[in-house]
């Protein structure tokens, strides 16, 4: 999706678990492992952005983990959210910038099939905590916070 808005977009990205290892995606843009995300559309929350953006990417179905000691609480006049772990902002160029909610979230599958074409051959892997490790220290493409996120995500699944 194009951007909403000319200086900040908000955005989701979620960190998908399955029996012990998180999905990372190669962004296609920026050449740097993330989760599945993007943009939250016109009249969506932030929850069924995550979820659709992680089934536009990926093609899985996804549960949202809250944070820990986090209870939903539905009432009459109140559906709660499941609220992010992390959110963050970041520059996308001299201009535009991005303010991203950070999910994880569990799949019973780990069988990646993306519906839509421009995520059709974008590479993907799954990876333990040890994976995490190596990779943070031989792999420039795996930034410190995205770390971070899978470790933690990682953590709230077990």
């Amino acid at each position: 999706m194009a951007h909403n808005n000319y200086y900040l977009d908000l955005c989701v990205e979620t960190y998908v678990v399955n029996n012990g290892a998180v999905l990372l995606r190669l962004h296609e843009k920026y050449n740097l492992w993330t989760g599945p995300g993007g943009h939250i559309d016109p009249g969506e929350d932030i929850n069924q952005a995550a979820i659709r953006e992680t089934w536009e990417e990926a093609g899985l179905q996804v549960t949202l983990i809250g944070p820990r000691h986090w209870t939903k609480r539905d009432t009459s006049t109140n559906q709660d959210l499941v609220p992010p772990l992390f959110m963050n902002r970041h520059r996308i160029n001299d201009i535009h910038e991005h303010s991203a909610c950070i999910f994880a979230a569990v799949s019973e599958s780990r069988e990646i099939a993306p519906q839509t074409e421009e995520d059709q051959g974008i590479e993907t892997r799954w990876v333990t905590k040890e994976d995490l490790e190596v990779m943070r220290v031989e792999d420039s493409r795996l930034r410190e916070e995205i770390y971070t996120y899978a470790v933690t995500a990682l953590e709230l699944a077990t």
